[in-house]
């Protein structure tokens, strides 16, 4: 089954890691990036099946990358990301979301964004909801489900959107596990109840590496 492309771009790398970790486990394949400027030359350059971006980006404006999606053939599907923490931060209601489809705020993406984009591929019909749900299910049918170590990765990815708001302000790797160093011991906690003892304690360091070594180089890539 050909995985749908999706680019996602946000101005913190490790919520950009986060969010593709989350779409990796469904199937997604995902490009990312840190500003509008670079998004919108994707938007130019590429062929995307749908697009998740942060409100706050710099660079070319929201509503622009917005124009711009949808003047490709077929329009390219847009979910912003909000942050309700923030009193900047992107309030609009569907329907006056600068031309884009969906609004998910950080700390829901793990939740709903899967979910969501599966909705604007199947349609907006009343049952898209359970259609999305079906998909998302027959997807994971037919592939190996999570070991030790995508568990670990799918575990640390919810850690790091849960503490979204505290995590954008972070930008020292050192720092960042300070942060969570709760949360992750509560993950290594939580795979080693599912996965059995406490043999894969590991992958959750090896999880939060790979995830802070693009806040280490200070890109999203």
């Amino acid at each position: 089954m050909e995985k749908l492309r999706i680019l996602v771009a946000h101005t913190q790398p490790g919520i950009v890691c986060a969010t593709a970790r989350i779409l990796e486990a469904y199937g997604f394949g995902v490009d990312r990036l840190s500003d509008g400027d670079a998004v919108a030359r994707a938007i130019d350059a590429g062929s995307w099946d749908g697009l998740v971006i942060d409100t706050a980006l710099p660079g070319t404006p929201v509503h622009d990358l917005c124009a711009l999606a949808k003047e490709c053939e077929p329009p390219i599907p847009v979910i912003l990301i909000g942050a309700l923490f923030r009193r900047s931060s992107f309030k609009r209601r569907p329907g006056q979301l600068y031309g884009a489809d969906d609004v998910v705020d950080v700390h829901k993406i793990a939740e709903e964004l899967p979910a969501k984009l599966w909705r604007l591929f199947t349609g907006k019909d009343p049952a898209a909801a359970a259609l999305a749900e079906a998909e998302m299910a027959f997807w994971s049918l037919h592939h190996e489900p999570p070991g030790a170590d995508g568990l670990a990765a799918l575990l640390v990815a919810g850690a790091v959107l849960d503490r979204a708001d505290e995590v954008v302000e972070v930008d020292d790797p050192g720092a960042l596990a300070a942060l969570l160093s709760q949360e992750l011991e509560a993950a290594r906690a939580l795979l080693a109840s599912v996965m059995g003892g406490h043999a894969h304690d590991e992958a959750i360091d090896r999880a939060f590496r790979a995830l802070i070594a693009p806040v280490s180089a200070g890109v999203a890539t």
